[in-house]
């Protein structure tokens, strides 16, 4: 019989194992972390001296993982100098994104350094022995590929003020950037990680700086940053053999500690690193809204209100009549391409219950037809013009009914300020289908002001269909009125 008292020894040595290889090869550029001086250069003289600085202090930088050979910068000023250290980049692109994140990190710090000293010496200008302090912000990039059409853009930096003749070290931040490869566009963390990634990040992350940082590092509140809630292990670098998360100055441990960064190999993170990236993800758990819009294709209206859609990266629900599809077959296939939905709103909005059972199957068998063949997609779901329906429609129509719960009036008043001001006085949205139409100006710019209103206060923007699986638990039915 196996002696079960021996069970947890053999899992913790196993786990020591995995934390030692790990740690070892992986977490590395961590440790340096911990160890590193606050004092690390002496007041420079001159550029040469500056530069031999700087070069020393980058071959004691170790925050970025994998680092490749780099390239180092420099723009010598007596009191606000800055350098950077890079990598080479084929991708033309990715350098000029790169760049321009440098740029302004750099224009912000030379800004608020002019002002300090400005300030400074307004009280002392008038001292003999007044000069303007040494001042050093030292950048270190790198770009990761995660071999999966992701790239990670870090940039880590280090301030130093002068004092008593030594270059202080008064600041460390890291920030990170996450886009697709193709094109360069925004990801959002649930694209690239399943939503329990925090979950084996924690489980390591604790162990591991458990077993490598004496306990009079942490901070008091160590335990919040460490935990696997949301917030928690948004920064990081996704290489083709590590995950690299990032704790900022003054959270995890102290802030003389600086930034801590904790390596583990893919391999551990398993499934929760996605083999691609996916387009969209919807949390069943979290609020959602669905933005509805009638009468289109829209035209110019239309395109404004999709490219707003594209840019967020959200989708809607458009219920387009029949007879302007063919006219504005460009605007239907756009809207196909960003991931919307395209509803069937009859051939020429007739009041479908005036009508006889053979003209009502007409209104929607040949819409569905010319939508089908314009843009390659049959129609989902149906919506009755003027909402006016019944049991003789519904039967005919042989489609999921939708109608709405927020009438935007949008038709009406032609005031974007009113549109949006409708969906934000609505209270309890999730759940909630949006009405408008996508012909108007106005309700473009009112879609323009919405989504990322909804964004920021936590809705996700998804189609009709979506809003009712996730909301009742299964796909639209036939027949069925859903409002």
């Amino acid at each position: 019989m196996e002696d079960n008292r021996n069970t947890p020894k053999k899992k913790r040595n196993r786990w020591n194992i995995v934390l030692a290889v790990a740690a070892v090869v992986l977490a590395i550029a961590s440790i340096g972390l911990y160890i590193a001086p606050q004092m690390l250069f002496k007041v420079y003289d001159d550029e040469d001296e500056f530069r031999s600085h700087v070069d020393l202090r980058y071959r004691q930088m170790n925050v970025l993982p994998d680092a490749r050979s780099r390239v180092v910068s420099t723009d010598y000023s007596d009191s606000a100098a800055t350098a950077i250290r890079y990598d080479p980049l084929q991708d033309e692109n990715m350098a000029v994104f790169r760049d321009q994140r440098i740029r302004d990190i750099q224009n912000s710090y030379k800004k608020r350094i002019a002002e300090s000293e400005a300030a400074r010496e307004k009280k002392h200008g008038e001292d003999m022995f007044y000069r303007p302090l040494q001042h050093v912000l030292l950048i270190d990039t790198a770009v990761y590929d995660s071999g999966t059409g992701a790239l990670t853009l870090a940039i880590y930096t280090e301030e130093y003020r002068e004092k008593d003749e030594a270059m202080e070290k008064v600041d460390s931040t890291i920030d990170t950037w996450l886009v697709a490869k193709d094109d360069l566009r925004a990801l959002k963390t649930i694209q690239v990680m399943a939503p329990d990634y925090r979950e084996k990040a924690s489980v390591f992350t604790k162990e591991y700086l458990r077993t490598t940082v004496a306990e009079d590092k942490f901070n008091e509140g160590a335990a919040a940053y460490l935990d696997d809630d949301e917030g928690n292990y948004d920064k990081f670098v996704i290489s083709e053999s590590n995950v690299t998360f990032f704790f900022d100055q003054d959270t995890v441990l102290k802030k003389d500690q600086g930034v801590v960064a904790v390596s583990m190999l893919r391999s551990y993170m398993g499934p929760t690193v996605r083999s691609g990236i996916i387009e969209r993800f919807i949390d069943p758990n979290k609020p959602m809204v669905a933005l509805t819009y009638d009468d289109g294709p829209g035209g110019d209206a239309e395109k404004r209100i999709q490219r707003c859609l594209k840019k967020y990266n959200v989708v809607a629900t458009f219920f387009y009549l029949g007879n302007r599809v063919k006219s504005d077959a460009e605007t239907a296939k756009s809207c196909v391409a960003i991931g919307c939905e395209i509803g069937n709103h009859s051939w020429d909005h007739a009041e479908l219950t005036s009508l006889s059972k053979e003209d009502i199957r007409k209104e929607i068998n040949k819409t569905n037809k010319v939508i089908t063949k314009v843009t390659g997609v049959r129609p989902t779901v149906f919506r009755p013009p003027y909402g006016s329906t019944s049991d003789k429609v519904r039967k005919q129509a042989n489609m999921p009914e939708i109608l709405w719960t927020v009438d935007t009036l949008d038709w009406k008043s032609r005031d974007a300020k009113k549109v949006f001001k409708k969906v934000k006085k609505t209270k309890k949205l999730d759940g909630k289908i949006i009405l408008m139409h996508s012909l108007y100006d106005e309700t473009a710019e009112a879609t323009e002001k919405i989504v990322p209103w909804l964004l920021e206060n936590g809705y996700q923007v998804v189609t009709v269909s979506e809003l009712i699986k996730y909301k009742t638990g299964e796909s639209p039915k036939a027949g069925e009125t859903y409002e």
